[in-house]
């Protein structure tokens, strides 16, 4: 209990570092940056919330392989995409998304608890990364 508690104090930590850094570095970009950030942003929201439908439907037992590919390729370009706006907090949960809409039983239960990849987590962490494009489109 208390090295998870230390392992999410540090996992947090290293979140703000990480936002923080590129908010420095998203002030000095120009407005097309910010509009591609804003854009590839608001895709992970939608992605997220569009993965977490057919969830339900999984629960549901309506398994499709192909709706399954097709989430995986869509993380996975999202995480490229991410990658490239240096988010890479953000890209590497899209990356473990893709890796786990390929094949879910290749991550572990423990891993995936650790890397807190749930739809409500990363759709947090998009929102408040939009916030924080428009703070610092205002302040350019």
């Amino acid at each position: 209990m208390i090295l998870e508690t230390i392992a999410a104090t540090v996992t947090a930590r290293e979140v703000v570092s990480h936002v923080v850094k590129w908010l420095v570095n998203l002030k000095r970009a120009g407005e097309e940056r910010q509009q591609q950030s804003f854009r590839a942003v608001n895709k992970v929201i939608s992605l997220a919330r569009k993965s977490r439908a057919y969830s339900r439907g999984l629960k549901a037992g309506k398994q499709d392989f192909n709706a399954e590919a097709d989430l995986a390729a869509n993380w996975s370009d999202l995480s490229l995409e991410l990658t490239q706006l240096n988010l890479a907090t953000l890209a590497k949960k899209c990356d473990l998304m893709s890796r786990y809409w390929a094949d879910p039983e290749q991550l572990s239960p423990s891993f995936l608890a650790e890397a807190d990849i749930s739809f409500e987590t990363v759709e947090r962490l998009a929102r408040d990364l939009t916030v924080q494009i428009k703070v610092g489109r205002h302040k350019t």
